[in-house]
């Protein structure tokens, strides 16, 4: 197919993604499911300084930054870190099993089927091992992307040049970390893209899964790119507000940085429902002309 006819394909299939989740809202069920579970987490470590909930999380903070940091509004800055530090856990054992889910869900409507949420759930935890594995590997290659990028950042806080060109690249370096870390997500995603639908739709397992997803990648990766990214931009002016959250939190109240934190998962909801169906679909169209 013609490279200019493909991308043509994006915005009706993003569009598409968001009508079939609205006409089918059992679609969001899933990630509902996510953001419920990240919320209750966010819930536990705003309750984090008092009892019971102290007894686990009070020595892991002043081990890690002081015991000043368990007391308010000290506490609130360290918040963030924790919930950053278990969204790597929640997406390989949690949050991939609901994505998987999804994308059953997706295929069920997509044949026009009456969607059964608990035999959905039952029939993927079969592939639950697989699903695991699969997302494991995908965040090792997050991760060592990230690690890679570390290194550059490290040596950009090496640089003590004030000024000229040095300066100006140290600052683009430490200034774009965020998002150079969203970009970073956006690839591993995409070059990653079929394994779950392989592994749900096809009962494929994890290596094979992987063989076959590259196979459906060659010469369609930059569509698949593209429909991540532009659901993701929306996630930008979240990044902006976290990046400036010390100074929204002391302008305002220390709280703040919680509701930010709320406001980013009910975000990524959104844009996770668009960019699972949109690919799922995508992948469902591939299957079909081939």
């Amino acid at each position: 197919m013609p490279r200019k006819k493909s991308l043509k394909e994006i915005v009706p299939l993003l569009r598409g993604a968001v009508n079939t989740f609205i006409t089918h809202p059992v679609i969001l069920f899933p990630f509902v499911t996510i953001a419920f579970i990240q919320l209750t987490f966010l819930e536990i470590l705003y309750f984090a300084p008092r009892f019971p909930s102290a007894v686990f999380f009070n020595p892991i903070v002043k081990t890690l930054w002081g015991e000043g940091f368990n007391h308010y509004p000290n506490n609130f800055i360290v918040l963030p870190k924790l919930f950053h530090y278990a969204q790597a856990p929640l997406y390989i054992f949690i949050s991939s099993f609901f994505i998987s889910t999804a994308i059953a869900i997706i295929a069920a409507v997509d044949d026009g089927h009456k969607v059964k949420l608990l035999p959905a759930f039952r029939n993927v935890f079969k592939q639950y091992v697989h699903i695991f594995v699969g997302a494991l590997i995908s965040f090792g290659v997050f991760f060592g992307i990230h690690k890679l990028h570390s290194l550059l950042v490290m040596r950009a806080w090496d640089i003590s040049s004030t000024e000229g060109i040095f300066f100006i690249l140290k600052t683009a370096v430490l200034q774009t970390i965020p998002y150079v870390n969203l970009l970073n997500g956006i690839f591993v995603t995409a070059i990653f893209a079929f394994v779950f639908p392989l592994i749900v739709i096809e009962n494929k397992k994890i290596f094979s899964a992987i063989g076959l997803n590259f196979k459906y990648l060659w010469g369609s990766f930059w569509i698949v790119f593209f429909i991540i990214l532009i659901p993701t931009l929306f996630y930008v002016p979240v990044l902006l507000l976290r990046g400036n959250i010390a100074g929204v939190a002391q302008s305002t109240f220390p709280e703040m940085r919680v509701l930010i934190l709320a406001v980013s998962v009910l975000v990524t909801m959104f844009i996770d429902a668009t960019v699972y169906t949109a690919i799922t679909t995508y992948y469902l169209l591939k299957k079909e002309r081939s």
